[in-house]
């Protein structure tokens, strides 16, 4: 491999790794924000909850352009978007409402990148190195997710919560100079088009913007309404997308295509069951066991370790055997970590919880890149950015879920509170302890998923 393709995979993975890297990061710097702000720890959810909503808001029309005006073009607007987006922070984030709207335009940058980042290794990476190459992006992004908090964490200390932000522009940056001098313009194979469906953007953003304001108000009328909501709204895109000419989502390959559908339905279920998990368990940490935000850093640093041990061999025992019977492991690996945080107390040994850690990285590592292979495989090349969108989206939503289910648990169980007093800790371990439960069935339907594949033979491996 020439260092040019090296170069190309380490900035696509590089994009791959920031989008987690900014939702994972800040929950080491929740409780320094909260005490700066405020504000209560299920507000202190939106932060991460509204990168996550405007993410999956975009990442399907953002697939559509993709395939539209090519994934280089799309990919080096993104990072420069990320970039400025990041840059922001510093200047305008002087209170927590600012912050918010910053976070959701991050979001939207966020879903820039994802959607064209593997289209690119798919179509400009050679047959032998690509699955290598997806793994490891595939790899960065599990990786984001769980180094940023230990990263996070030391920035925190250090510099100061706007320092994440900071970071993560210079690593945009980087990404944006390489993919743009490295990586050449690609042929757009497009097809006929019937103009933009405006009706499919508009419902699809409706829905999941109901479903998000609506979890955060579940105790009231109001967001009962607003869950009803979702509901239609997500009714009528179902409906039109499956009708439409022009879909900004193809619907119909989840109905035609068994294993597109299955590996994006166990993507969507392992990110539900395991993105909140650090965030319950950086508050646990930090307030029920009294750690600094760097102590609780290098706990949760034991996960991404574990990767870097673990997904080489991953990527080696899929090529060699099949790929859904790896990840299923993987999903039984996470399931169990999850079960064991499900009896998590203030006694619980520490070594149970470094156990769970270890347990997930492991699972991670072997659930990650044959799913992203599976998926990107299953499609023709003119549906890549559509398929590469299709399982950012299942990732965004699966994440947008679980934060979902944190912020409501915390809500019922702490209600809203000027920061986070030490009166509330009781109550903030009763919610993370149903939120574990959640999670524990949840990654345990993700195995059944796992396991679909064709009639016949095995999955292919990602081909152009």
């Amino acid at each position: 491999m020439n260092l040019r393709y090296i170069l190309i995979i380490f900035a696509t993975g590089m994009t791959s790794f920031l989008t987690t890297y900014l939702s994972s990061s800040i929950n080491l710097a929740m409780k320094t924000i909260g005490e700066e702000y405020l504000v209560s720890p299920s507000e202190l959810s939106m932060l991460t909850s509204l990168y996550l909503l405007f993410s999956s808001i975009f990442i399907v029309p953002f697939g559509k352009l993709s395939d539209t005006i090519g994934p280089k073009k799309t990919l080096v607007s993104g990072c420069a978007f990320f970039v400025v987006s990041n840059l922001l922070v510093s200047v305008f984030a002087r209170d927590f409402t600012s912050l918010l709207v910053l976070r959701s335009l991050q979001g939207m940058a966020s879903s820039f990148l994802v959607v064209s980042n593997m289209p690119i290794i798919s179509m400009v990476i050679p047959q032998q190195y690509r699955v290598t190459a997806m793994g490891i992006s595939s790899g960065l992004i599990y990786f984001g997710n769980s180094v940023g908090n230990f990263i996070g964490g030391v920035l925190t200390e250090e510099f100061g919560w706007r320092s994440i932000f900071i970071s993560a522009a210079i690593m945009g940056g980087l990404a944006f100079f390489v993919i743009q001098f490295m990586v050449p313009a690609s042929k757009v194979e497009r097809e006929a088009s019937s103009g933009v469906d405006v009706a499919g953007i508009l419902f699809y953003g409706l829905a999941l913007l109901t479903l998000q304001t609506g979890a955060s108000r579940l105790n009231s009328l109001e967001g009962q309404l607003l869950l009803a909501g979702f509901v239609l709204f997500a009714v009528l895109f179902v409906r039109g997308q499956y009708r439409s000419a022009n879909p900004v989502y193809d619907v119909k390959m989840f109905l035609r295509n068994k294993v597109f559908a299955a590996a994006n339905i166990s993507v969507l279920l392992n990110f539900f069951a395991t993105y909140g998990t650090t965030y319950l368990l950086a508050l646990h940490l930090q307030c029920n066991r009294g750690m600094s935000a760097v102590e609780a850093g290098g706990v949760l640093l034991l996960q991404p370790l574990m990767q870097l041990f673990v997904s080489p061999v991953a990527g080696y025992i899929s090529d060699n055997t099949s790929a859904q019977r790896v990840s299923a492991v993987g999903m039984g690996f996470i399931a169990v970590a999850l079960l064991i945080l499900s009896m998590i107390s203030e006694g619980m040994p520490l070594y149970f919880i470094y156990t769970s850690v270890i347990l997930s990285g492991i699972g991670i590592s072997l659930f990650s890149a044959p799913k992203t292979s599976i998926i990107l495989g299953s499609v023709p090349r003119n549906r890549k950015g559509m398929a590469a969108a299709s399982n950012s989206l299942m990732r965004s939503i699966g994440m947008q879920g679980s934060m979902i289910v944190a912020g409501t648990s915390f809500l019922i169980f702490v209600g809203k509170t000027d920061g986070i007093p030490p009166s509330s800790y009781d109550e903030m371990l009763q919610a993370t302890r149903l939120c574990f439960i959640i999670f524990t069935l949840f990654s345990s339907a993700a195995v059944f998923f796992a396991l679909i594949r064709k009639p016949f033979g095995k999955v292919e491996a990602v081909s152009s």
